[in-house]
């Protein structure tokens, strides 16, 4: 049975449970098959049980799920992102997106004052945006594969390191664990905006693990020759 705090990596398969629409999944051919965008990568997830990384109601149904198991199940829309809020559809000015550097386009999915939504219009200088859920309103099925169940400590840590800090080359960044401490090795140089990531990354290992503390650390290397 999975536990609260272990890491799970799993397959998914996403339908609208009424169409039988595919909507996402973790498997390349079969997003080939079914025409999703292909410049997305398609490849195993990893989530943290029981910290609200997944919904509850995909919890309840995998909770008991052993490893190489799949699960098929139907979430209503009330279980999963309830309907559309119309309220979260809203016009936005043209200047917000020249702020972030975006040239808006009809479903375009971008990321604007620190909230996600998908373009739904163009006219002018407004551009419609619904941040609500992007499965908002739907009723679907998931198709959960359980690859594996981490459960160490120890073993879980590149994982998190992956999921924090998943836009740096691994060999960048060097982990240190002992008793209850973490040590993360960077370079010097990194965006300054590192500093959210590397809160996230101790929020994973506090929620996930029973280490207590995390340090970060800046390194040079003296170039040889």
């Amino acid at each position: 049975m999975i536990k609260t705090k272990d890491i799970i990596e799993i397959d998914l398969i996403l339908k609208d449970a009424n169409t039988n629409e595919i909507l996402d999944t973790t498997k390349k051919e079969i997003a080939k098959e079914n025409n999703l965008n292909l410049k997305n990568e398609y490849k195993p997830l990893n989530y943290v049980f029981g910290t609200g990384e997944l919904l509850k109601g995909i919890e309840d149904n995998i909770s008991d799920l052993e490893v190489s198991k799949t699960k098929t199940f139907i979430l209503k829309k009330e279980q999963a992102f309830k309907d559309k809020d119309p309220k979260k559809i809203e016009l936005v000015s043209l200047n917000e997106f020249k702020k972030e550097n975006v040239r808006p386009e009809v479903g375009l999915f971008v990321n604007i004052g620190n909230r996600s939504g998908k373009i739904i219009s163009v006219s002018g200088g407004r551009v419609k945006v619904d941040f609500n859920p992007i499965y908002a309103g739907r009723d679907l099925e998931y198709t959960v594969t359980i690859n594996k169940v981490i459960s160490k400590d120890s073993d879980k840590l590149p994982l998190l390191l992956e999921k924090a800090f998943y836009f740096m080359p691994k060999e960048q960044i060097n982990l240190i664990s002992k008793e209850n401490d973490i040590e993360v090795e960077m370079p010097l140089g990194v965006p300054q905006e590192i500093d959210y990531f590397k809160q996230f990354f101790a929020k994973l290992v506090f929620d996930s693990t029973n280490y207590e503390n995390v340090k970060f650390v800046q390194k040079l290397t003296k170039k040889k020759g």
